[in-house]
């Protein structure tokens, strides 16, 4: 799906950051009880700063806008681009690191990260500098135990 048949939110604002953790909850396809309880668990939604129904609002408008905009993305839900985007909108730093926490919650809830779920994160990994501890946490789930922290993105640009 173009990333221009998503609805747009402002930059940094609670539905920006909780449109990335409801795409890695949705992310395999299949929303399961023990990552609803893990949001819960980790105050998902205030944390965020959304305030009645907005997680439900955001998850979804997100839903409607995959089914209205369905186009062929291979096994990916969401295509690559338009995930950059949405992270893109994210650029604060201490918000970054409370998304990520909170996908990665959700993703390991299940005790299985499948490939649309590592996709989020791989693209988190190569959009975001993130202090090194969350970059080695991301990368376990992703590469599992044989992977060596790289830094990434302005971090690894030697000046």
């Amino acid at each position: 799906m173009n990333q221009g048949n998503f609805r747009t939110y402002p930059r940094n604002s609670p539905p920006a950051a909780a449109r990335i953790v409801a795409a890695a909850l949705l992310a395999n396809g299949d929303i399961k009880a023990v990552e609803w309880r893990r949001l819960t668990q980790l105050d998902a939604v205030a944390r965020l700063g959304l305030q009645g129904l907005q997680w439900d609002a955001v998850l979804d408008d997100l839903c409607e806008d995959l089914m209205n905009g369905k186009t062929d993305t291979g096994d990916a839900l969401i295509e690559h681009a338009t995930l950059a985007a949405w992270l893109g909108e994210v650029d604060d730093t201490a918000l970054q690191t409370l998304v990520l926490e909170l996908c990665v919650g959700v993703i390991e809830a299940d005790g299985d990260v499948h490939p649309r779920e590592s996709l989020v994160l791989r693209t988190a990994l190569d959009h975001w500098v993130l202090a090194p501890v969350d970059q080695a946490r991301v990368e376990l789930l992703v590469y599992g135990l044989d992977f060596q922290v790289v830094p990434r993105g302005s971090a690894s640009r030697v000046t």
